[in-house]
């Protein structure tokens, strides 16, 4: 018996690790931009002599596989909105974009936003939104960063009381369920998060 659940077998596009930027000098983190004007260089140009860069902290993050698990728990209790989801880790850099068959790319872009808003201010990002209209000093800090947000639908995961990522939840409209979708995500994997 097939399965309705989108998977990535059956088309639903999973794209991984990287997003492009979401505009011109809007980078996130993990988004290096375009190195060399996008043209690539077979012949790099050496790196100054006694100059060693140390690799950059690792992030926590839910494993993959919950974060697919996760994705796929929205986007069943949810098929009747055609939504994005998307899952960040502690830094808010992207480790999954799942928008299913059917679905607008725009809204993995703003699930995006979504997902990284929560893991900067560390609360749902429902809670943002009444302080955004009340509050001219914090409305102008979503204002400034483009990848910030105050729309419901932008869920922090936790491992104890550290947060180790963020769901966001795009386009479950009309009604403004895109909490209530994220939700489903975050409770099948609660209890797997370490």
């Amino acid at each position: 018996m097939k399965s309705k659940m989108p998977s990535i077998l059956t088309g639903a596009a999973f794209i991984l690790c990287y997003v492009t930027a979401l505009g011109a000098g809007n980078g996130l983190p993990g988004d290096n931009g375009r190195p060399a004007d996008g043209i690539f260089n077979p012949n790099p140009p050496p790196k100054p002599a006694g100059v060693t860069q140390n690799p950059p902290a690792v992030a926590r993050a839910p494993a993959i596989d919950l974060a697919v698990q996760a994705a796929q728990a929205i986007a069943e209790g949810c098929k009747q909105f055609k939504l994005g989801i998307t899952v960040v880790n502690s830094a808010g850099a992207p480790i999954l974009v799942y928008i299913p068959d059917g679905s607008d790319a725009h809204h993995g872009y703003m699930a995006l936003r979504k997902a990284y808003t929560a893991v900067t201010f560390k609360v749902p990002t429902s809670q943002l939104v009444s302080k955004a209209q009340q509050d001219a000093e914090f409305a102008g800090k979503i204002k400034s960063d483009p990848n910030l947000v105050a729309y419901a639908g932008g869920l922090p995961l936790k491992a104890g009381d550290d947060i180790i990522g963020a769901i966001g939840v795009s386009g479950a409209e009309p009604g403004h369920h895109d909490e209530e979708c994220g939700l489903l995500g975050v409770e099948r994997i609660k209890n797997d998060l370490n």
